[in-house]
């Protein structure tokens, strides 16, 4: 009987001991698993090439491109800073001739040229995540203006919020900054710079006046309707400007399966 007993109270002790382990381990593996994190950091390559726009920093990491810096612009050792806390920075000369390819087909008039993947590892804020996201939906050959992007984003409030996370886009070109624009049809400032914001925007169809404003034969595009029109048209000013995008031509539209206003004809 007694070895029973023992033999109880040793299965006891044992199983106490077992379920305090488990909580000691439940309670450090939260740091166990930041410490893995930190020796598993994430690596992004890293180059520097020439491109239409002047010299340019790159980083690419496994999930996309993750920065753009314009050299002649001071900050790089600001952009190679925040890109160490995320990534080991390696350098790489296939990746950054990959980007410096992609970058000539914006200016050989591809309208797909800055598809690829991005790494907003860099953006820190929500909001300005999802404008980037949103603004990466506006195609080659059209703009939206801060407000119009502001108010996509589900904050029409936010126009100027809108201007400091386009000017702060980590990964210029390919989150096409470019692409939003003032309400008064000028272009708006540019970080890297409005000359190279004309050459973008003249690279995807529009013809940029020396008075920085679009082109006349400019469309207006209303993503809920898929009509497009000119923007003196009646039927454009009813329309909620917020939920429009600016057409470098009818084609462009016509692109996005948009169809003619049967009011204006624009052609």
């Amino acid at each position: 009987m007694k070895s029973n007993q023992t033999s109880t109270r040793v299965n006891q002790n044992a199983s106490i001991d077992d379920r305090m382990l488990d909580a000691m381990i439940g309670q450090t593996r939260p740091r166990i698993e930041r410490a893995m994190k930190i020796l598993r950091r994430p690596q992004a390559r890293v180059g520097v090439i020439p491109s239409p726009l002047g010299k340019l920093l790159v980083a690419e990491s496994d999930r996309g491109l993750a920065a753009i810096h314009f050299l002649f612009i001071s900050g790089g050792e600001r952009t190679l800073e925040l890109l160490r806390k995320k990534f080991d920075l390696i350098e790489n000369e296939a990746s950054a001739r990959r980007i410096e390819k992609e970058i000539d087909r914006v200016f050989e008039g591809a309208i797909d040229a800055v598809d690829r993947p991005v790494d907003l590892s860099l953006v820190e804020s929500d909001f300005q995540r999802r404008a980037y996201t949103l603004l990466r939906k506006v195609p080659a050959g059209a703009v939206i203006t801060y407000q119009g992007l502001a108010a996509t984003a589900g904050h029409p409030e936010a126009q100027r919020a809108i201007g400091t996370t386009m000017a702060t886009n980590p990964i210029p070109i390919f989150v096409p900054c470019h692409r939003v624009i003032k309400s008064d049809g000028t272009i708006g400032n540019y970080g890297g710079g409005v000359d190279n914001k004309i050459k973008l925007l003249r690279a995807e169809g529009f013809e940029v006046g020396r008075d920085l404003r679009l082109p006349s034969r400019a469309v207006m595009g209303h993503r809920h309707t898929k009509i497009f029109c000119r923007p003196g048209c009646s039927a454009a000013r009813r329309g909620d400007p917020n939920n429009a995008l600016l057409y470098a031509d009818s084609g462009h539209a016509r692109h996005e399966g948009l169809r003619a206003c049967k009011i204006c004809k624009p052609e």
